[in-house]
């Protein structure tokens, strides 16, 4: 055999029966997702849920042998209570818009868990590029993938008895697909409420010939290549792939370590004076928070919202100066460990003034949906302000204890 002929064969694309199954079923799933834009307000929700569900499903099939971390099994639960939320009746915390929006993100970040293919193994700091991994590389970089599968159906090779069952196949699939509709008209049949809620569920389905139509199967080809691409990437690529990808990025960041350590130190210094001189003029502003005592000359909504969002805006942008400080200062010296301990301390101080500002407020008129979101924000930021003092007095990795702490609560809100 020639080089060439080689190279060829360690070219050809192979898909085993089950990656061919799913890249089947991925089609019907993502016109059910296409579908819900033209949808209203009760439909849609159902819908978003059930194609959840079927997303979950499909990527378990797929990553049956992988092995399961604990770590994936508490994603995949504020995934399920995150999706599941989007069709819950009433007023909640958050919109529905926002909890499905959630709801993708964990979704996402799960089946990186699922497939480990996290890279550094676990969350950890690299959070932010395994979202990126998840969003745009993987799915993008397979985007095509989904028909290369199914081609490998249609397309003559060498096991002849694999190729024959096609057909069978096919015929199963369609007489199942008739005994499901058989039985669900019985359970229409049987209960009022059920029926009513699978008619509405069904109710997307039109068959008309007509724009709406064909903009749906548009969208059902991109999603279906999209999300297929992220699960059949993850499933074809080896977690030790994801790994050397993120020591590539770490060591990148390790090249940037070239600021005197001098240099941000000065910085943080006229960084901690500005904000002294801002406390001393709003010393006694502030102190009321503490005390929970409303300031003259406001009211408790005024005092709450002015400034609340300064105050996180100011600990995001600390977060930014503190990361500078860690990954771009050419030294590990003891100043800057004690630099941004401070900076992070003030970081703190201005989280703990909005959450008690807003506390106060609570305190006079009780909860409201946004309330709750600003509560949970500014907790939010506290917990990273203790978990990355931990992190540098101790050197004990804290970034996933701070994802599974702030992520575990915006899954429970998203069901209050």
């Amino acid at each position: 055999m020639s080089e060439e002929n080689i190279n060829i064969e360690k070219q050809e694309f192979k898909a085993g029966l089950t990656e061919r199954v799913i890249a089947v079923l991925m089609w019907p799933v993502s016109f059910l997702y296409a579908s819900m834009f033209f949808e209203n307000e009760g439909t849609w929700n159902i819908m978003f849920v059930i194609f959840g569900g079927f997303f979950i499903i499909l990527a378990e099939i797929m990553y049956f042998k992988k092995k399961r971390s604990i770590e994936s099994v508490a994603v995949l639960i504020m995934a399920v209570i995150t999706i599941t939320s989007v069709c819950l009746p009433g007023e909640h915390v958050f919109s529905t818009g926002q909890r499905a929006f959630f709801a993708h993100l964990f979704a996402v970040y799960w089946a990186l868990c699922r497939a480990n293919m996290l890279s550094n193994g676990e969350t950890s700091h690299m959070m932010v590029w395994d979202g990126i991994m998840g969003f745009f590389v993987i799915p993008f970089s397979n985007f095509f993938i989904n028909i290369r599968t199914i081609i490998t159906l249609i397309k003559t090779s060498d096991n002849d008895k694999r190729r024959k069952a096609i057909p069978a196949v096919l015929l199963a699939s369609l007489t199942a697909i008739i005994l499901f509709a058989v039985a669900i008209s019985y359970l229409m049949h049987a209960d009022a409420n059920y029926s009513a809620m699978m008619q509405r569920v069904g109710g997307f389905i039109r068959i008309d010939i007509n724009e709406e139509l064909a903009a749906k199967l548009a969208f059902t080809v991109i999603i279906s290549m999209y999300i297929y691409g992220l699960i059949g990437g993850c499933y074809r690529a080896e977690p030790d792939n994801a790994r050397i990808r993120g020591d590539r990025i770490k060591n990148k960041l390790a090249s940037l370590q070239k600021v005197p350590a001098k240099v941000w130190i000065v910085f943080i210094a006229i960084f901690s004076i500005f904000y002294a001189l801002f406390f001393i003029m709003q010393g006694r502003y502030l102190i009321n928070a503490f005390i929970m005592e409303l300031p003259n000359g406001f009211t408790y909504s005024q005092y709450a919202r002015k400034g609340f969002g300064d105050m996180c805006g100011v600990t995001i942008v600390n977060f930014i100066l503190l990361w500078l400080l860690i990954r771009t200062s050419e030294s590990s010296e003891r100043e800057v460990t004690i630099a941004g301990i401070v900076l992070n301390v003030e970081s703190m101080l201005f989280s703990l003034i909005g959450f008690l500002k807003i506390m106060m407020y609570i305190d006079a008129y009780g909860f409201t949906p946004l309330r709750l979101q600003s509560v949970w924000a500014a907790g939010v930021l506290i917990f990273a302000c203790i978990c990355t003092s931990i992190n540098m007095l101790t050197g004990r990795k804290t970034a996933k204890m701070w994802f599974m702490g702030s992520a575990g609560t915006l899954a429970i809100l998203s069901i209050i």
